[in-house]
């Protein structure tokens, strides 16, 4: 996580960088055969920008793909484009030939026109791991505080994936873009897998102050990246969005028939689902519907996402208005911080909206001299603030005058007081 000083005043304080573990682990794995591997790093930022659009990351994954599936290999891709190949010192002239592929890709780049050795231009460095790896983590850490630096309040709040909840800045598994016949895989395998394995609940929580969390609801959603994990590691499912919303089409349904059929017994009211505005419009929400008991309905919020909603308004209004006639509650999610002064909750006619929480929050509040009437005009008390990895988050927001959170900090004071609970019950 981004840590920031508590005193909020302190707004130059250098952010701590913590090291993506991905990169890490599977360095730490190759245990004593490091010795034998070589990382090549590539710095992609040097590029011009019409070179970066020709060599894109999945262009790097083919051409390096069958270098790294062969010698126990991997890509990572740091997040200022720079790109680490870590490779077994036998494959070290096929990847000399890959780099000579790029070389002709990128003949026109001024990085490269007149380069002859294309380490002493400066556009990679190789790295001996049995003699040169803190310097491979020494430049890995300074590119990634760079990078951090660099970035505008504005930026690191856009700087988010389905993939990258975490606020871990890093060098990252690039993976392969889903593609339609691996969709149509892993929509086959849902079909036959176990599906309660992959649903997954997160409490939202009234907190104020130092006062323990009171829930309001449970989240129910499937894990993207543990479904990834299950079916496809190697495969990024949100990369192609059009792909990935045909995706959760099918998730939607899925999570759709579980929550009906009461397989958990624990939903039965006060609970949320993430759901597409087409999934609401679809057959399969009507069977859900008429599937469950008419009391359950009030106590049940529909999450739908703001991309989702601004991809067709006219779609959200029709679904929005069906849900409510209905009885459930419809919230607003994806809301990034810099995106509230442009969202009227009460136009959209949306019970509750969700925002982001990032580190940059205090930055955009201390800049932003109308962030409080946003904050007035969305009401706090339809406000929550959801990925709250920190005690910080919290501190901010009820200094906003909001009550209601989401996110793993809140899991732990949860779980936190249950064991306390348990305990105290143990004693008596």
């Amino acid at each position: 996580m981004f840590l920031f000083s508590k005193n909020h005043s302190e707004k130059n304080a250098k952010p701590e960088i913590k090291r993506d573990i991905v990169i890490y682990d599977f360095l730490a794995k190759l245990g004593g055969d490091i010795g034998k591997y070589q990382a090549l790093y590539i710095f992609g930022r040097k590029l011009s920008a019409s070179s970066l659009r020709l060599l894109s990351r999945q262009t790097l994954l083919k051409i390096f793909e069958n270098v790294t599936t062969r010698y126990n290999g991997e890509i990572f891709g740091l997040p200022n484009e720079d790109i680490i190949i870590v490779f077994n010192k036998e494959a070290q002239e096929e990847v000399w030939a890959c780099l000579i592929k790029i070389r002709y890709m990128l003949h026109d780049d001024p990085l490269l026109k007149d380069a002859y050795d294309l380490e002493q231009s400066g556009f990679v460095k190789n790295f001996d791991l049995n003699i040169s790896l803190k310097e491979l983590h020494e430049t890995i850490d300074d590119a990634l505080a760079s990078y951090r630096e660099s970035e505008t309040p504005f930026a690191r709040v856009e700087n988010k994936s389905p993939e990258k909840k975490s606020n871990i800045i890093g060098a990252r598994k690039i993976r392969r873009e889903l593609t339609t016949s691996m969709l149509a895989k892993v929509q086959k395998a849902l079909s036959m897998a176990d599906f309660s394995s992959l649903i997954r609940r997160q409490s939202v929580c009234a907190v104020i102050g130092k006062s323990s969390p009171q829930v309001l609801f449970d989240e129910v959603f499937v894990s993207i990246a543990d479904l990834r994990d299950l079916l496809m590691p190697d495969v990024d499912l949100t990369a192609n969005p059009w792909l990935f919303l045909h995706l959760a089409g099918t998730l939607d349904k899925r999570v759709l028939v579980h929550v009906s059929k009461h397989d958990d017994g624990a939903l039965t009211r006060n609970f949320s689902l993430n759901l597409n505005v087409s999934t609401i419009l679809s057959d399969d929400f009507i069977l859900f519907d008429e599937n469950i008991n008419a009391s359950m309905r009030s106590s049940i919020v529909l999450e739908l996402q703001l991309v989702d909603i601004f991809s067709d308004i006219r779609a959200f209004m029709l679904a929005k208005t069906f849900a409510q006639y209905r009885g459930y509650k419809i919230c607003i999610d994806g809301i990034t911080v810099d995106k509230l002064k442009y969202i009227n909750r009460s136009n959209l006619g949306a019970d509750l909206i969700k925002i982001i929480w990032h580190p940059s929050f205090i930055d955009i509040i201390n800049e932003d001299k109308h962030f409080t009437d946003y904050v007035n005009r969305a009401e706090r008390a339809k406000m929550i603030l959801c990925r709250v990895d920190d005690p910080a988050a919290v501190e901010i927001g009820n200094s906003l005058g909001i009550n209601l959170y989401q996110g793993r900090y809140i899991q732990r004071l949860l779980a936190r007081q249950n064991r306390k609970t348990i305990f105290s019950i143990g004693k008596k």
